[in-house]
């Protein structure tokens, strides 16, 4: 784990990682609380060797003073001592508590011996740690004295050890150390809450950045779109193209139509693992998106079970798909226009009882098969895991595209779904993740670092005031937008589209000369003005609703 992903970690789940720190402190500061205090007093005893005046025989009594120091220090936890220090204090406890209540520390190459005494009184923790001191001294004497045959103690002896620093009343309690606790707390809980969450996003199997399906599967990411609450507005809207849904929506249609490196697509499915996850919505300002741009492109609604393109555009759903291959109505009949010059519809009509049978019939694939030849088709399939409609029409069409949505979307339904779609030789064009957020929360994954996220803002206010019936600021003209590709990318989706043939030597023009092109006098041309975006509202029929 890199130090960008724990960032982006503790902004995810930053109320994961604060509820574990706050757990685990807490728990420091109960555990510090129940603890009782205890105080530590310390007191020094020094080796002395005496009856030396040379130098060579002080140096030998340095040693032989450390070297007895090291053989006295275990003496201060002996029982004697611990008797003699009950008896002086008149103490109730043990000796084994009072013996488990002294410790020492003693410097192999010094004569000093230092005695520390934990208690829960401090003053108490005192007296005990002098009369430890004054109690080995009398015990090592005694040894010294047995040892040298002189059983009566003689104070002029070599060897003495004599106390040198006396204990004090401690001030602060030696335990527990709150602090050193709360530490402790603080680093278990950070360490805790990466642990939960890494255990977490291990065991989560949703959708949750774009890095989750670009390491799943080699099929790339041919588009995402943003979180918005104004995709079904921007679908009427002549400032669709425009923010951040715009930006994606360019990069959708552009991608899809530079899949192939020879020759664009005609005919694509949209289609999802599961319901709920925008293929409808996608498909609809896919088709859209491909209109503003210049071409003819019909919009199939192939969900015979719930169809959902007809209310997006608010069209009558008497007439459509089933009454069409059925020989019912005639295919011009079942065509509705719609407020985008080159986009028409073609409704489910109505819910057959075997909508499978029906989007595999041969009539199906003869009527794409003759849609395809005057326009670019996109079909707005059923998800493809519940029911099989999907990949039905799609090997009827030149690709497939799978549609997201991040957050709800689970890493085992996609990898299903593509391998339903190589099981039939189904091309994947490439996966489409849908409800991006914007701003703040999408991090490093979000539109607001280019300013998008301020022209959605805008397009909001510039619907409220006409809603309002207000004035404010014109928006910019969609014919002219300012984050098309290079006048080169132009010509090459042009002649991929179907708007342009490219002659062999044709010569150039600035922009100028291409907002004056003349059509010749008899001749119909498909070639647009540069980056054209948004045409005026088609005709419309009478089978809209009301």
């Amino acid at each position: 784990m890199t130090l960008l992903d724990a960032v982006r970690i503790a902004r995810r789940f930053w109320m994961t990682i604060a509820a574990c720190i706050l757990l685990a402190v807490g728990l420091a500061a109960a555990y510090a609380a129940s603890q009782p205090r205890l105080y530590t007093a310390s007191s020094e005893a020094y080796v002395s060797v005496g009856g030396g005046t040379g130098i060579s025989e002080v140096s030998v009594g340095s040693n032989v003073a450390a070297a007895k120091a090291n053989a006295y220090a275990p003496l201060t936890q002996s029982g004697e001592v611990a008797d003699k220090v009950r008896d002086a204090l008149g103490l109730e406890e043990g000796s084994g508590a009072i013996t488990s209540s002294i410790s020492y520390a003693v410097d192999p190459a010094s004569p000093r011996i230092q005695v520390f005494v934990t208690s829960t009184s401090p003053e108490k923790a005192k007296e005990i740690a002098n009369q430890v001191v004054g109690a080995t001294a009398e015990v090592a004497s005694s040894i010294e004295n047995a040892t040298s045959g002189d059983p009566q103690g003689d104070e002029s002896g070599v060897l003495k050890l004599v106390p040198v620093t006396n204990a004090v009343v401690p001030t602060r309690p030696s335990s527990p150390n709150v602090e050193r606790l709360l530490l402790i707390g603080l680093v278990a809980g950070i360490a805790l809450a990466y642990l939960v969450v890494l255990v977490r996003l291990r065991l989560d199997t949703r959708i949750r950045r774009p890095e989750d399906i670009t390491s799943m599967t080699d099929i790339g990411l041919i588009g995402t779109i943003p979180k918005s609450r104004d995709l079904h507005s921007r679908l009427h809207s002549e400032d669709l193209l425009r923010g951040a849904v715009g930006e994606a929506l360019r990069h959708l249609r552009t991608n899809l139509m530079f899949a192939d490196p020879d020759t664009a697509p005609r005919s694509v499915v949209v289609t999802s693992p599961q319901p709920a996850e925008g293929k409808s919505t996608v498909s609809a300002l896919l088709a859209r998106a491909l209109a503003l741009r210049g071409g003819k492109v019909v919009l199939i609604d192939g969900d015979l079970r719930r169809p959902m393109v007809a209310s997006l555009f608010d069209i009558d759903t008497g007439i459509g798909l089933t009454q069409v291959l059925s020989g019912a109505v005639p295919l011009d009949e079942a065509l509705v226009p719609t407020d985008t010059a080159g986009l028409v519809v073609l409704p489910a009509g109505r819910i057959p009882h075997n909508p499978s049978e029906v989007v595999g019939s041969e009539r199906m694939r003869d009527l794409l098969a003759e849609l395809s030849h005057e326009y670019m088709v996109v079909i707005d399939a059923p998800p493809a895991l519940p029911v099989t409609d999907a990949m039905i029409m799609a090997q009827r069409v030149d690709g497939l595209i799978v549609v997201t949505f991040m957050g709800k979307s689970r890493k085992e339904h996609l990898k299903k779904v593509l391998s339903f779609a190589q099981n039939v030789n189904v091309r994947v064009f490439g996966i489409v993740l849908n409800g991006i957020p914007q701003g703040r929360a999408a991090g490093v994954y979000g539109y607001e670092t280019y300013g998008y996220a301020s022209d959605d803002r805008r397009f909001r206010q510039n619907k409220k005031r006409r809603r309002t019936g207000t004035t404010g600021t014109p928006a910019t003209s969609s014919t002219s937008d300012p984050h098309d590709p290079d006048p080169a990318l132009d010509h090459e989706l042009d002649r991929r589209i179907g708007l342009a043939e490219e002659p062999p030597h044709q010569p150039q023009h600035d922009a100028g000369a291409l907002d004056s092109f003349d059509e010749a006098p008899g001749e119909e041309t498909h070639i647009a003005p540069h980056d054209v975006e948004t045409a005026p509202p088609g005709p419309s029929r009478s089978r809209s609703k009301g």
